[in-house]
């Protein structure tokens, strides 16, 4: 299971924050739901992820005030969907 920004940024990324991925499938691993996503030079850092699972992928948005300004504390990112992989 490989964590993805839903978007690509088209900065350098500078940094990177913690983020926790809440909600979804149960059987996704504990392992799996604290990722490290990049921020942008500007401090930006992208309002979707998307999480390969099974045969998938399971979606997730950043939480509303989920960014902490010092950056000490995790992103949260609340399940949203999922989609299937084409075939």
């Amino acid at each position: 299971m490989t964590p993805s920004p839903a978007s690509h940024a088209t900065d350098r990324t500078e940094s990177t924050i913690e983020a926790v991925l809440v909600g979804g499938p149960a059987d996704i691993a504990e392992e799996a739901r604290t990722v490290r996503l990049p921020v942008t030079i500007d401090g930006n850092l992208d309002e979707k992820v998307k999480l390969r699972h099974l045969n998938g992928y399971e979606h997730f948005e950043r939480a509303p005030g989920a960014v902490d300004p010092d950056r000490t504390s995790p992103v949260i990112f609340q399940w949203t969907t999922c989609t299937k992989i084409a075939e």
